[in-house]
């Protein structure tokens, strides 16, 4: 917002009020259209990008990134960044709590695939919206291999297992009496 003031001299002194003290009502028009996009298309584009579709020109891909940045920055322009936590709260929202849009969404896919005689996407769309109500739980069921999760009986066969298994492949073992061992040792 710009404030004139009237000097002594009839002259005008131009003073702009700091980017601090604005408020959401006085974002420019590609202020705005720069954080609706990126609202829409969050996830999809980056902030360069959307810097871009709503008609900022850059000299480079850095400018625009730079520029981006410094649009969102609290420190520099404490207004927009308010006025996109705001609208993107908004946005989060609606996909939130709205579940009835949800369940009519999946309805109308649903009806258009099977006039259209798709009945593998009618029926995914039903059963999609099935999850959605909570009538399908996907269970996964984990089991664990590690000792932790065996039985005494478990564990004993699996001891017997690997005693079996290291006489097997452990050729090399000898017995010695300790009658051999004192001559061993002493020669």
């Amino acid at each position: 917002m710009v404030y004139l003031k009237l000097n002594e001299d009839d002259s005008f002194n131009f003073k702009m009020k700091k980017n601090a003290l604005k408020t959401e009502h006085e974002l420019t028009p590609k202020q705005r259209m720069f954080v609706e996009i990126l609202v829409q298309e969050h996830g999809n584009i980056t902030q360069a990008e959307a810097l871009k579709r709503a008609g900022y020109e850059s000299k480079s891909v850095e400018t625009s990134r730079s520029h981006a940045s410094q649009l969102l920055n609290r420190k520099v322009n404490p207004h927009i960044a308010k006025y996109y936590d705001k609208r993107f709260d908004q946005e989060v929202k609606k996909y939130e709590s709205d579940n009835l849009r949800r369940y009519k969404r999946l309805e109308r896919i649903a009806n258009s695939a099977e006039k259209e005689k798709q009945y593998a996407a009618a029926i995914n769309a039903e059963y999609r919206s099935g999850q959605l109500a909570g009538a399908y739980v996907d269970r996964k069921e984990v089991t664990v291999t590690g000792l932790e999760g065996m039985s005494r009986e478990q564990l004993e066969k699996k001891l017997e297992e690997l005693s079996n298994k290291i006489d097997g492949y452990n050729a090399k073992t000898i017995e010695v009496k300790s009658e051999d061992a004192t001559s061993i040792e002493g020669s």
